[in-house]
């Protein structure tokens, strides 16, 4: 286990590592020192059982309770508050697996305060080590009930600070069932050691404690088990969740909160590049310091995170703190000691990265990086059928000749207006646009500068668009424009200062000819002319016709402007 420093953590730490060291001196005495040779050999057996525990992120699961309990019965109270402190100081001494010494000694200290609590708790309910076996089993039952709330209760307290960044491999529930599953196979043990020393000594233990350290590799290889199966339904997740078509927030979205099953991290960030060229900025932000990050950005070939983008290979960085490019660097590298920098590609474009953070140092491994490298890989094919699917859509919604909306992209936008809540206080202003005597133009210049025309007709009319107007193109020579908030007289201003711009405008200059061109503009208004998309252009469709019959070169609205 690790924590964090702080006030709390620093005086609860040294508070039970003190109490048990007075604890420990304070039963010195009872020792029997003719047992001592016997005493070190189950700290020695205590030892080897450390040394082959399963760890997890809450603490780690051992059958050093079965020395526990079997020393107590056999050799009284004294002898196993020693026998379990020494087992936990020197076998996680041992096979320390990246904790600090504090750690350790905290381990040790609470399996001592542990023992001793369950003594106080095994005496008050009536058992008594002179008692036969058969009359302590509440007793026994109450000692062990002690010894694993008071352990557990003691790991809830040191883990406080930093449980919230605690995640994937294992939760608190599955450890406190697979401690149970231990304490399952090792009560009955210790038992029958103290039932069998009469008769065959300190061997007997040797020989019936072995089939503990069996249970503990079955029991490790089922951990490792889980915590595969936790990966894998990880990568389960995030490929269900991209069968949705998600769009890109939602992709690093899921990312960040599926990594978190599979790999410990307190602050996640994704980066996606908006166009090429640009900075990459946060779409996805989990953990501490979330609202700072969000108004952060990477620069390629800048800082640990622009570099290993800049070089396209992930990076685990152990501690910022003594990483040469790290600890001079603002930002994440001042708030985390531990990070893994994953870039995204899609071949030879970078879409961006993904950072993990932890507050620890030494973190992340070869594992962590290698789950975060294949999430990456989901993450990159997701985005790229995204951009590909967007820039698809992009292309179907434009006509291919003005460039304009396609009609049926427009189409949609009117009627998710006429469809909202509010399409009763909503008013919208439908024009639509046909060139006079276009036929003529186009057998007299031919059918390519019929187009070109067209073209720069488009690009005049795109000018013309306020902020929220949009323009398609309607049919071959006619033009549809949608100005949402516009109706009434303002309607009509508007239709009659675009007919008098394009009267006056000079086409094909660019072609070493100037022409021009006027057109018949309709025009209808949601809700006054029409209350639905169907019948909004068929109202325009036939003040355009009369506009037309009329000679052209006119606004025709599809009814008469209240103010003439």
């Amino acid at each position: 286990m690790r924590a964090k420093q702080g006030t709390f953590y620093f005086i609860f730490t040294w508070l039970v590592v003190g109490l048990a060291v007075w604890r420990l001196a304070f039963l010195l005495p009872a020792l029997e020192l003719d047992s001592v040779r016997e005493l070190l050999l189950l700290v020695f057996l205590g030892v080897l059982a450390e040394c082959l525990s399963v760890p997890f992120a809450y603490g780690r699961l051992s059958g050093a309770f079965v020395l526990v309990l079997s020393t107590f019965l056999i050799y009284g109270p004294a002898a196993a508050v020693w026998v379990s402190g020494l087992s936990a100081l020197f076998g996680q001494g041992i096979a320390n697996r990246g904790n600090p010494i504090r750690t350790v000694f905290f381990n040790a200290g609470q399996y001592v305060l542990a023992v001793a609590a369950a003594d106080g708790l095994f005496r008050l309910s009536g058992g008594a080590q002179v008692l036969p076996l058969s009359a302590n089993m509440f007793p026994l039952l109450v000692f062990t009930i002690a010894y694993i709330a008071v352990n557990h209760i003691l790991v809830h307290l040191y883990m406080a600070p930093i449980r919230h960044g605690i995640a994937g491999h294992v939760s608190w529930v599955d450890s406190i069932k697979w401690d149970m599953l231990t304490y399952f196979f090792t009560v009955p043990l210790g038992i029958l050691i103290a039932m069998m020393y009469g008769y065959t000594g300190i061997s007997g233990t040797f020989l019936l404690f072995f089939s503990i350290l069996a249970v503990q590799l079955i029991l490790r290889f089922y951990v490792r088990l889980q915590v595969t199966n936790m990966e894998l339904t990880a990568f389960y997740r995030v490929a269900k969740t991209l069968e949705g078509k998600p769009n890109s927030t939602e992709i690093m979205e899921q990312i960040l909160a599926n990594a978190k099953r599979a790999v410990p991290f307190r602050t996640g960030v994704a980066y996606l590049r908006p166009e090429e060229g640009a900075p990459y900025l946060p779409v996805a932000v989990t953990g501490l310091y979330a609202g700072q990050l969000l108004s952060t950005a990477v620069y390629q070939g800048e800082g640990v995170i622009g570099l290993a983008v800049e070089n396209r290979e992930p990076e685990i960085i152990y501690d910022t703190r003594t990483h040469p490019l790290a600890k001079n660097e603002p930002g994440l590298c001042r708030t985390m000691r531990s990070l893994i920098i994953v870039p995204l590609f899609s071949g030879n474009d970078s879409l961006g990265v993904i950072v993990l953070g932890e507050k620890r140092p030494q973190v992340f491994d070869d594992k962590s990086l290698h789950i975060m490298t294949v999430l990456a890989g989901q993450a990159a094919v997701a985005l790229e059928n995204y951009l590909l699917n967007n820039r698809l859509s992009q292309v179907l919604s434009r006509d291919t000749l003005t460039g304009l909306l396609s009609f049926d992209t427009l189409w949609g936008i009117v009627s998710e207006h006429c469809a909202s809540p509010q399409a009763a206080d909503y008013t919208m202003g439908l024009i639509l646009l046909d060139i006079d005597r276009f036929k003529i133009f186009n057998r007299h210049y031919g059918r390519e500068t019929g187009e070109m025309l067209l073209a720069q007709l488009a690009t005049l009319l795109g000018s013309y668009l306020r902020k929220d107007d949009a323009a398609s193109r309607y049919g071959g020579d006619e033009f549809a424009l949608l100005l949402p908030w516009a109706g009434g007289m303002q309607l009509v201003d508007l239709a009659e200062t675009l007919l008098k711009r394009i009267r006056v405008y000079s086409f094909l200059r660019g072609e070493g000819r100037s022409a021009k061109i006027t057109v018949s503009i309709g025009i209808a208004e949601f809700p006054r002319d029409a209350g639905d998309p169907a019948g909004l252009f068929n109202a325009a469709q036939r003040a355009l016709d009369k506009a037309k019959a009329s000679g052209g070169d006119k606004v025709v609205p599809a009814a008469a402007p209240l103010v003439d």
